[in-house]
């Protein structure tokens, strides 16, 4: 049986906001983005604000009244023509799928996640969702960050020549061409920058300098009222991971973002409280760069709408990542770092069945996960590697199978 958590801690510790990492919806014509390792659930701004204590409805109107009339839909625009977050009000297919069939629990990662949010109230977290504060490392990344600028979107020394090994591996491994996607991470320390918060309101809701710093400036104050909040370097801020690709855009300043992964510094810490190792995050990484495989090759298109579409392209990264994992042309992984690639995607499976976000549930991505494993270790002779059409063609023909129902059926005459 599923378990639920609060609908605000939902949205907060599975929406943050990124999405394909990650990643998604089926995203605007002109920007894609690969989903975030995981998934944002819908929230119910007008209900949660209408339900807030009158210092909350304060705190949301001071911030208010700095912005344009048109606020809200201006922060709704940018969220989905960068493609990294659904629209709130986009429809969702009634019966795409039926959470009674599936098993579906909490994870670890879901326990950790909850951790993070020791202290922080709940109407603290309501202000940061309203205005997108949660996103606001990750637009930062997306649009201002350069791989050369080691001080702001640099990964951290931990992981930085693991994982930049990892990102040239995959580059050479498949049979597209990913020379073009830059690899950088978002940090936990951007909400500390005066200069980068304001920079980011400016960018949403087009303030001058002087009304960007007035809005920043409040939006900081309340992440420092907060010590859970450790001035905005909680992990929470950067729990996830993405690719994005532009290619369409005609908004100049998302015309010329190049391709990217953004690897958020939370998420790595989160792997390394979970035990997952080195090969977790090299897993991730490998779930990534499977999206710009599918960006390469038009993948993305299927007859599926809504979460059965997001569910097909997030599964499919999950069994293409752990393909090059395992591939001895790949990464090599032994048996227990395949093992821990495929926890890792357990540990990242949602139960929001009925979100355009949902990126399939623990069981149904870690079998993605074994299945890429099993077809890499099926190589005999030279190990070739499969072209990714034929590793594409072998996913379609898999996926029911994936996707099964494996709900355990109520014991007869139990209510």
């Amino acid at each position: 049986m599923r378990r639920r958590i609060p609908a605000l801690l939902a949205a907060i510790v599975l929406g943050l906001g990124l999405t394909p990492g990650p990643v998604h919806a089926a995203p605007p014509a002109s920007v894609s983005a690969g989903g975030g390792i995981v998934a944002p659930p819908r929230f119910d701004f007008a209900t949660a604000r209408a339900a807030a204590d009158p210092e909350t409805q304060a705190r949301i109107a001071a911030i208010a009244a700095l912005l344009p009339d048109n606020w809200q839909a201006m922060l709704a625009d940018k969220r989905e023509r960068m493609g990294l977050n659904p629209s709130l009000a986009q429809e969702l297919v009634a019966d795409a799928i039926d959470p009674s069939l599936y098993q579906c629990q909490d994870t670890q990662f879901t326990t950790y996640t909850l951790g993070l949010l020791e202290g922080v109230d709940l109407d603290t977290l309501l202000v940061l969702l309203i205005f997108g504060v949660l996103d606001y490392a990750a637009y930062d990344a997306l649009i201002y960050g350069q791989p050369n600028n080691e001080a702001d979107y640099g990964l951290p020394a931990s992981h930085k020549s693991t994982l930049k090994r990892t990102f040239k591996d995959a580059q050479q491994f498949w049979d597209v061409n990913l020379f073009d996607v830059k690899l950088m991470a978002m940090q936990n320390d951007m909400l500390q920058d005066p200069t980068r918060v304001a920079r980011m309101v400016a960018f949403i809701w087009g303030l001058d300098e002087d009304q960007a710093a007035a809005a920043a400036a409040e939006i900081m104050a309340i992440i420092g009222s907060v010590p859970a909040l450790d001035g905005g370097r909680n992990p929470i801020f950067t729990l996830n991971a993405f690719a994005f690709t532009a290619e369409g855009e005609a908004d100049p300043l998302l015309r010329d973002v190049p391709d990217k992964v953004v690897f958020g510094e939370g998420m790595l810490t989160a792997i390394g409280a979970l035990g997952l190792g080195t090969a977790g995050a090299r897993a991730i990484l490998a779930h990534e760069m499977a999206h710009h495989v599918q960006f390469e090759q038009g993948l993305f298109d299927s007859p599926l709408t809504g979460a059965e579409a997001t569910r097909r392209t997030e599964l499919m990264a999950d069994g293409f990542g752990t393909y090059f994992v395992t591939h001895p042309r790949g990464l090599n992984f032994n048996g227990v770092q395949i093992h821990q690639a495929q926890q890792t995607f357990y540990e990242v499976g949602d139960c929001f069945f009925d979100d355009p976000s949902h990126h399939g549930t623990p069981n149904q991505r870690l079998r993605a996960s074994v299945w890429g494993a099993q077809i890499a270790q099926q190589a005999t002779g030279i190990r070739p590697i499969l072209p990714s059409m034929n590793l594409f063609n072998r996913f379609e023909r898999k996926l029911p199978a994936l996707i099964k129902p494996d709900a355990r059926p109520e014991p007869a005459g139990r209510l």
